[in-house]
């Protein structure tokens, strides 16, 4: 297999074969991110990415998923990307999916046709990073997309067919704006209604704007109780009918997962508990 640059891929991706379709991220231009800061965004070829499939046949027994990488995979043309999930389908039969991360506005530039298309072709599911479902912290962090956007992007996915995992990130609007981001968050997945919903922790790289700002005391960071409830705020106002909530990234302080809406109270009862565990913790410093 041949990679560029540091590979990333969600947690619930740790067992599938990861094969770089992009190089970076197409937009990288979000201020708390410095994952693609290394690489200059480019499309692999398609004979290269080909390549790296008929080798990855050498474990093809001990694969169930495929995971094209890098940043946003599906800013590639419907065209290519139906002739890699072909290819993947003749050298992989028994495969259970093919996913991708993606951002808004490439789910938008598809049309339903497309999508559907490509959910014909084997793409399963798409993770979008929502962040916030504040336009004002949105338009901050210079997402490069708004609310309104995001959900119909949303939308657009799951009419054709495909599953939704949407990641958050807790203290993304800092002290100051911590409520507004929790409850336009909520209302936007409320909206969304995916499959899966993951709860990270603001860590900005070393090289951002966002960085900066941290050092030069600027922005605040919300402490770890704080960080609590913004997950008990968000849980609290959550009305997701068919969801799996997880908080299970390395990023964060504790990992508390469960089904919407039947396991609500039970992650509710854990986070306070938590709560005070951390806060009899944070007394004693």
């Amino acid at each position: 297999m041949h990679y560029e640059g540091t590979i990333f891929r969600p947690p619930s991706e740790a067992d599938s074969l990861l094969v770089q379709v992009t190089v970076g991220c197409s937009w990288n231009k979000c201020t708390f991110c410095d994952m693609y800061s290394d690489k200059q965004f480019r499309v692999r070829n398609l004979d290269e990415i080909k390549a790296d499939l008929v080798e990855g046949t050498r474990w093809r027994n001990q694969i169930r998923r495929i995971f094209l990488c890098d940043g946003d995979a599906l800013v590639l043309k419907t065209p290519m990307l139906l002739e890699i999930l072909g290819t993947i389908r003749e050298l992989y039969p028994d495969l259970d999916a093919v996913r991708v991360y993606a951002s808004a506005k490439d789910i938008l530039r598809k049309s339903h046709e497309e999508l559907c298309q490509l959910h014909e072709a084997g793409l399963e599911m798409v993770y979008i990073g929502l962040e916030s479902g504040s336009d004002k912290i949105l338009e901050e962090v210079n997402k490069g997309i708004t609310k309104a956007e995001m959900i119909a992007a949303a939308k657009a996915a799951t009419d054709a067919g495909l599953r939704l995992s949407i990641s958050i990130i807790s203290g993304l609007g800092g002290q100051k704006f911590s409520r507004e981001h929790i409850l336009e968050t909520a209302d936007a997945l409320n909206q969304m209604q995916p499959d899966y919903v993951g709860m990270l922790v603001l860590h900005a790289g070393n090289d951002t704007d966002m960085f900066r700002k941290i050092a030069e005391g600027t922005f605040r960071l919300p402490s770890a109780t704080q960080v609590l409830e913004e997950m008990k705020l968000l849980i609290e106002n959550l009305d997701l009918k068919h969801c799996y909530y997880t908080s299970a990234h390395a990023s964060n302080y504790i990992d508390v997962r469960g089904r919407l809406p039947e396991d609500k109270e039970a992650m509710l009862r854990n986070i306070e508990r938590l709560t005070e565990l951390v806060r009899k913790k944070e007394a004693r410093r």
